[in-house]
C-alpha cells in the first residue's frame, strides 16, 4: 500500500462519520484504521463478514463499508448480499478490496450492489477520496428522502384540507332542489378542482309563493375561492332576509363581501320567480346573461342587466329588470366555464351558439335531462383535455 497522504482533512460533518472495515489481515486493518483514524474518521474493524454484519446491526452510526472480497466465515459478497436484502442496512454504501486481476470478483460485487472497488495495493489518498464521496453522496441521498417525506406528509395534509373545504362547499350548494306545481328545477355542477369557486342556491318566498335563484363564480379555484363561496352564501341568505328583491339583495352581498373578500371578486346573477303575476324580476352583477327559451315561438331572448361585479367596489347600485313570463318558459343560469371551455383540436371555445342550439335540440326532455345533454356533449367534446374552468347549470320550466 502506498502510505503518503496530500488529501484536506474532511470537514467537520464528514468527521464525525463512523466507517467499518473489513478485513482478515490483521496488518490491513491497522493501517488502513490509522490512516482513516487520521482524518478524523471513527473506524470500527471486523475480520470476516459474519462479524461485520453482527456490528452492522448493532450500531446505527455505521454510515460506511470497506471489505475485502476475500474473507472466511462469510466473504466480502456474501456480505454485500446480505447487507443488501436487510431494509434497515441497505442504503449503506459499500466499498469492496480486491486484489489485482480479480475482474470476476469486482464484476460480481458490482451485480451484488457495491457501491464501488479499489484494488490492492491501494493509494490512501484515492481511497480517503472515495470514502468521502460516498458519505457525501449518502448524506444528500437522506436529505433527499426526508425532503420526500416532509413533502409527502405536507401533500397529504393539503389533500385533508381540500376534502375539507370540498365538503364544505358541497354543504353550501342545496342537497334537494325544492317541488312546486309552479315551477320544475334542476342544476349540474363540474367543478374543474376537488374545490371549485362557482355557487348557486335557491330560496323560497311567501311560503313558495315566489321563486329566488342565484348563481355565482368567484374568481379563482382551489382553498381561498372556496372560502369566497362560503362567504357569498352567507352574504346572500342575510341579504335574503332583508327583501326579495334582486337588485337589492344583490347591493347588500356586496357591501359584505367589500368589507370581508381583501383579494378576488364574484360575479353574481339573481332572479325571482312571481308564478301569480307571471313576471321574471332579475339584476346581474357582471355575471353572463341568463337565457329565457320560449318553445312556443322558439326563441332564446338574453336577460342581461349591466352591472359590475361583487367584492371590489362600495357604493354600488344594481338595477332589478322585469320581464312576463308564460307557461312552458324555460330559463337557464350558468357560469362561463360552460361556453369558455376549449373544445376540438384547433381548441376553439364551446361557445353560447353550441348552448343554444342544444337548448333547442332538448326541448322535449325534462329540465334536468337538458342540463345533462348540455354537459355530456361539452365534455364529450373536450375529449382529454382538461378543463379550465368550472362549470355550473341552473335551470327551470315555468309550469301552467
Amino acid at each position: 500500500m502506498e502510505a503518503q497522504s496530500q488529501q484536506a482533512p474532511p470537514t467537520q460533518s464528514e468527521s464525525e462519520a463512523t466507517l467499518l472495515v473489513v478485513d482478515d489481515d490483521p496488518d490491513i486493518l491497522r493501517v488502513v484504521r490509522f490512516y482513516l483514524g487520521k482524518n478524523r474518521y471513527r473506524v470500527l474493524a471486523a475480520d470476516n463478514g459474519k462479524t461485520a454484519l453482527e456490528l452492522l446491526r448493532k450500531d446505527a452510526t455505521i454510515e460506511l463499508i470497506l471489505s475485502d472480497v476475500m474473507m472466511p466465515e462469510m466473504s466480502g459478497l456474501e456480505l454485500v448480499k446480505a447487507v443488501r436484502e436487510d431494509p434497515f442496512l441497505a442504503d449503506i454504501p459499500i466499498i469492496l478490496v480486491s486484489a489485482q486481476g480479480e475482474t470476476s470478483k469486482k464484476v460480481a460485487g458490482l451485480n451484488l450492489g457495491a457501491d464501488d472497488f479499489i484494488t490492492k495495493p491501494f493509494n490512501f489518498d484515492e481511497l480517503t477520496a472515495r470514502v468521502r464521496n460516498h458519505l457525501r453522496l449518502r448524506r444528500l441521498q437522506r436529505e433527499v428522502v426526508v425532503a420526500n417525506n416532509l413533502l409527502t406528509q405536507q401533500n397529504e395534509r393539503f389533500q385533508e384540507d381540500l376534502e375539507a373545504a370540498r365538503t364544505v362547499q358541497l354543504s353550501l350548494l342545496p342537497a334537494e332542489l325544492p317541488d312546486n306545481p309552479h315551477f320544475k328545477l334542476g342544476s349540474r355542477y363540474l367543478p374543474v378542482d376537488r374545490v371549485g369557486g362557482d355557487f348557486f342556491d335557491v330560496v323560497l318566498f311567501d311560503e313558495g309563493g315566489k321563486l329566488g335563484v342565484i348563481i355565482a363564480d368567484v374568481c379563482g379555484h382551489g382553498v381561498a375561492a372556496a372560502l369566497i363561496t362560503a362567504m357569498t352564501k352567507i352574504s346572500f341568505r342575510g341579504a335574503c332576509a332583508g327583501g326579495a328583491d334582486p337588485g337589492v339583495v344583490l347591493a347588500a352581498m356586496n357591501r359584505v363581501l367589500v368589507a370581508n373578500v381583501k383579494q378576488g371578486y364574484v360575479t353574481a346573477f339573481y332572479t325571482l320567480f312571481d308564478p301569480a303575476a307571471r313576471t321574471l324580476r332579475f339584476a346581474s352583477g357582471g355575471h353572463p346573461p341568463v337565457l329565457l327559451y320560449r318553445p312556443a315561438d322558439d326563441t332564446i331572448r338574453e336577460l342581461e342587466p349591466q352591472a359590475t361585479f361583487l367584492g371590489s367596489f362600495d357604493g354600488i347600485r344594481y338595477q332589478t329588470d322585469e320581464v312576463a313570463v308564460q307557461a312552458g318558459d324555460r330559463i337557464f343560469l350558468y357560469t362561463d366555464g360552460l361556453f369558455e371551455s376549449l373544445v376540438g383540436q384547433e381548441e376553439r371555445r364551446f361557445g353560447m351558439e353550441r348552448v343554444c342550439q342544444l337548448i333547442r335540440e332538448f326541448r322535449d326532455r325534462p329540465i334536468q335531462a337538458v342540463l345533462d345533454g348540455i354537459v355530456e356533449d361539452l365534455v364529450q367534446a373536450m375529449g382529454m383535455r382538461a378543463g379550465a374552468d368550472d362549470i355550473t347549470l341552473v335551470g327551470f320550466d315555468i309550469l301552467g
